[in-house]
């Protein structure tokens, strides 16, 4: 079973996977200060698990903890995603791939699987991100406005009259206390940025592109917006998903790629004559490579090795029989990507 984990910078989420797909997700809050004491809490009695992938945008101490702890418990060393110039059909558009978002990296992979439209994802958390890609899998560029939470932060640090404290008050669209009054504030702030945005989109791409919400703060900003906004909460772990089942793919694929070589062999005339692996399979060690079934992949063009022979005197008694081409497997095609995201 395998560990997936979107750690962003107020929560962190995650699910296993196994053989019949992903469980259904999980989070918690994220102290500032380190995870330690969340994961004994919350993974503590987690068994069987395999290997552990990560999208971490919380820095090298948060990774550092993650670290420390999947080794002690598990023995195992979580492998942390970067993001990429190009996979899984998708092309990344910054000038430095790498400094893209693991999590807005990994949601246009799962994105880009509804190939027919372009893809927009917003993505509400501490910060709010936008990011778009082509039905071809150009990443056409994002941007990032500041979310809800630090809308509130900024308003509460340098304004001496307002807070966010609650004091038990009924929140209203029209407010009169100060808490409602940031509520309304930031939430519209948000939304109508956001429906700015999907209508420019919109005549941008002649009305077809479709549009991705994710994030904590989704499912306060959904009711604002217009319904055709599509709500997914697990497309970063989705999008990780495609790394783990990848990284399952490979000894398979590693074992069916190795080439079968030739034997060669003289006969007692001093003829030669070539002999593919598949015909000496008796002969050789118990681990020989199995020809590919119909559902497997399929192994990569295996060319057979022949030999020149010396020239020489043709015999009288016998004539020399013509020699056999060599025979060729042919060229397997790429693997297809992996099953649809979302």
């Amino acid at each position: 079973m395998k560990l997936l984990v979107d750690i962003g910078n107020s929560r962190v989420k995650w699910t296993t996977m196994d053989n019949n797909g992903l469980n259904e997700s999980q989070s918690f809050d994220r102290n500032k200060s380190g995870i330690k004491a969340s994961l004994n809490k919350v993974w503590k009695t987690l068994s069987e698990i395999e290997s552990v992938y990560v999208a971490n945008v919380a820095g090298e101490k948060i990774a550092a903890q993650l670290t420390e702890w999947t080794e002690k418990q598990w023995n195992l060393t979580p492998k942390f995603i970067q993001a990429e110039k190009k996979h899984f059909g998708v092309t990344n558009a910054y000038d430095e791939p790498a400094k893209l978002g693991i999590d807005r990296w990994l949601s246009l992979i799962s994105a880009r699987q509804h190939a027919r439209l372009a893809q927009c994802i917003i993505d509400c958390g501490t910060a709010i991100t936008v990011d778009i890609v082509t039905k071809a899998g150009q990443h056409q560029g994002g941007m990032i406005i500041p979310g809800i939470s630090i809308m509130k932060s900024s308003l509460v640090n340098n304004t001496d009259a307002l807070t966010t404290d609650t004091d038990d008050q009924e929140f209203k669209t029209l407010a009169t206390n100060t808490y409602s009054a940031i509520q309304t504030g930031t939430l519209y702030a948000v939304t109508a940025t956001i429906e700015r945005i999907i209508s420019d989109l919109k005549e941008s791409f002649n009305n077809r592109i479709r549009f991705i919400i994710t994030g904590g703060d989704a499912q306060a900003l959904l009711p604002l917006l217009s319904d055709d906004v599509h709500y997914y909460p697990d497309i970063v772990l989705k999008g990780l998903a495609f790394y783990a089942r990848q990284d399952k793919a490979k000894p398979a694929e590693k074992n069916k790629s190795k080439a079968q070589k030739s034997q060669i062999s003289s006969d007692v005339d001093g003829q030669e004559k070539t002999e593919t692996a598949a015909d000496v399979t008796d002969k050789t060690a118990p681990n020989t490579v199995e020809t590919s079934t119909e559902n497997d992949n399929p192994s990569p063009e295996t060319i057979t090795e022949e030999k020149k022979k010396p020239a020489r005197k043709p015999r009288k008694t016998r004539a020399t029989k013509p020699k056999s081409p060599a025979k060729t497997k042919k060229q397997a095609s790429d693997p297809s990507l992996p099953e649809e995201a979302i």
